[in-house]
């Protein structure tokens, strides 16, 4: 299969503008951000006759690229573990930025969330030819080397690449 890998900033898949600021700025640059992102995700859908788009997103809220799938009647699957089975397998909902967890801990949930990333794609890829996985980019590097090792084409990308892309939207709100 071929394979894209989109890291992002989870900042940007949220459907819901988030933003606020009496004048609009805010609301209206965010809302900018998230088209221009949309618009990335049709182009490379297209260029690469997507069959399954595979998104790391929370799963309390819904994602633009599930709202893009559903316009294009392309198959999306979160492939984020569940907070249930997070719980079950022990894994903290904030590990990343607790400072008690030893970095082997945390090291080791970052492990066991890619597996389960990789497992929910592949079970979910059936048949498809050509598949974008979004996720966060610290998990990039590690499921474009998996999906590798497994004998998928593989490609990778990052939307801070993109030249309309504004990392830190709370500096760029803060000049508004």
């Amino acid at each position: 299969m071929r394979i894209l890998v989109l890291g992002i900033n989870h900042q940007i898949q949220p459907r819901q503008i988030k933003s606020w600021g009496s004048g609009g700025e805010p609301q209206q640059f965010e809302r900018e951000q998230k088209e221009f992102f949309c618009d990335l995700l049709r182009t490379r859908m297209a260029e690469r006759t997507v069959d399954l788009v595979a998104e790391e997103a929370a799963h309390t809220e819904e994602s633009l690229a599930h709202a893009v799938c559903q316009q294009q009647g392309c198959r999306h699957v979160n492939i984020e573990i569940h907070p249930d089975e997070r719980s079950a397998r022990c894994i903290p909902p904030d590990y990343e930025r607790n400072e008690t967890i030893s970095p082997e801990a945390k090291a080791d949930f970052h492990r066991q969330r890619e597996d389960f990333m990789i497992e929910k794609t592949l079970a979910e890829a059936d048949t498809a030819k050509s598949a974008l996985v979004i996720c966060g980019r610290f998990h990039s590097d590690a499921l474009s080397r998996r999906f590798r090792e497994a004998g998928h084409d593989v490609e990778t990308a990052d939307v801070q690449d993109e030249p309309w892309y504004v990392e830190d939207w709370m500096e760029r709100m803060m000049r508004m």
